[in-house]
C-alpha cells in the first residue's frame, strides 16, 4: 500500500513536472511577465497564466491570487468582449501607490461550454426541488455539476503546481481567491467546501440569482435562492481567520441583484460575517455595472483589504 501510494505521487509529480515549460502565448502585459501552462484536468487540460509583477519576482514567501475566468484577465485584444480586469496595468499603476506586500497572479482559465456547472455551488441542488433541479441539469449544467471537481482540481493539481514550483507561501493565509459574477458563487463555495485552502475570499458582483438570466422565472426563489441560503447558514462559520469580500453594482445585469444580494447579506451575517467583523467587507458600488471594465476599477479594493490584514499575520 504504502509502495502504491508513492507510486502515486511520483507519477503525479512527472506529469506536472512534464508541463513545466511555458506555452508561446501573445498576450501583452505591463511590468510583468507571464508565464502559461496546460496542467492535467481529468481526462483533459486546462491553461493557467502565471503573471509575475516585477516586484515580486526573486520574492520569497509571496501570497498567490487565484482567479477565475483567467481568460479574461490581461489583454483585451484576447477576450470574447475586448474587455480585460486590467490585472497587470492595475497592479503596476494603482496598486504601486500602496504599500503591500507583492503577490503572484494565476488566472484558471474556464471551460466555456461548462462554466456553469463548475461555478454552481453543487450541494445546493441537494436541497432544491427535484424537479427544478432535473430541469437546470440538461438546460444548464450539461448533465452534470462538476464544482466539486473543480474545487478538487484547484486543491490537488493547481495549487501543488504553484508550490513546488515558485518561491510562493505554503499557508492558508498566503493563497487568496477572487472572481466575478458566477465566480463569486464558486469562490464563495470554496470557502465553505475547503476553508483551508484560501485565507481570503474576493466576490465581486456575485450572481445571487445564480442562474442565466433568461431562465428568470416565478418560483425561482423558492427553488432555489432558499436552497442557496440554508446551504450558507448550514455550512460557513466566520472564525476570525478568512477574509471574505462580497459586492453588486447598480447597472446592467447587476440592477437585478438587491432582493438576493440581501438575503445573501443575511446569511452571512448568521454565520458571522457582519459590518462589525474586520474579517468581512461589504460593498454596494453605485453605477457599477457586470463586465470587466466595471470590475478593472475596483479590484484592488478587496485585494488591499485582505492583505491589509493578512499580511501581517
Amino acid at each position: 500500500m504504502r509502495f502504491l501510494l508513492l507510486v502515486t505521487i511520483f507519477l503525479i509529480n512527472c506529469d506536472l513536472n512534464a508541463q513545466l515549460k511555458s506555452q508561446v502565448h501573445n498576450l501583452k502585459v505591463y511590468r510583468g511577465e507571464l508565464y502559461r501552462f496546460s496542467l492535467p484536468f481529468q481526462d483533459t487540460s486546462r491553461i493557467i497564466d502565471v503573471y509575475i509583477p516585477w516586484e515580486a519576482k526573486n520574492k520569497k514567501g509571496l501570497k498567490t491570487l487565484y482567479m477565475h475566468d483567467g481568460q479574461m484577465l490581461f489583454d483585451s485584444t484576447q477576450t470574447w468582449n475586448q474587455k480585460e480586469w486590467k490585472i497587470d496595468e492595475v497592479y503596476g499603476s494603482t496598486l504601486s501607490r500602496y504599500a503591500h506586500m507583492p503577490f503572484l497572479v494565476v488566472g484558471i482559465h474556464n471551460d466555456p461550454i461548462n462554466r456553469y456547472a463548475e461555478f454552481f455551488p453543487q450541494k445546493v441542488a441537494d436541497l432544491m426541488p427535484e424537479a427544478y433541479r432535473n430541469e437546470l441539469n440538461e438546460n444548464l449544467w450539461n448533465g452534470q455539476l462538476r464544482a466539486d471537481i473543480y474545487l478538487d482540481w484547484i486543491e490537488k493539481v493547481l495549487v501543488p503546481f504553484m508550490e513546488q514550483n515558485y518561491k510562493v507561501g505554503k499557508k492558508t493565509q498566503d493563497r487568496m481567491v477572487m472572481g466575478s459574477s458566477m465566480g463569486g458563487l464558486i469562490s464563495l463555495y470554496a470557502l465553505c467546501e475547503k476553508p483551508q485552502l484560501f485565507g481570503g475570499v474576493a466576490c465581486l458582483s456575485i450572481h445571487t440569482p445564480m442562474i442565466n438570466y433568461a431562465m428568470f422565472k416565478d418560483g425561482m426563489i423558492e427553488a432555489l435562492i432558499e436552497p442557496f441560503n440554508v446551504y450558507l447558514k448550514n455550512n460557513l462559520h466566520a472564525d476570525n481567520q478568512h477574509f471574505l469580500y462580497v459586492d453588486r453594482g447598480t447597472q446592467s445585469l447587476d440592477a437585478y441583484y438587491k432582493p438576493y444580494h440581501d438575503k445573501l447579506l443575511s446569511s452571512l451575517e448568521f454565520a458571522g460575517y457582519n459590518s462589525s467583523s474586520p474579517f468581512f467587507l461589504e460593498a454596494v458600488v453605485q453605477g457599477a455595472g457586470h463586465d470587466e471594465e466595471a470590475w478593472a476599477q475596483r479590484w484592488h479594493i478587496p485585494l488591499l483589504f485582505i492583505l491589509g490584514d493578512n499580511g501581517s499575520r
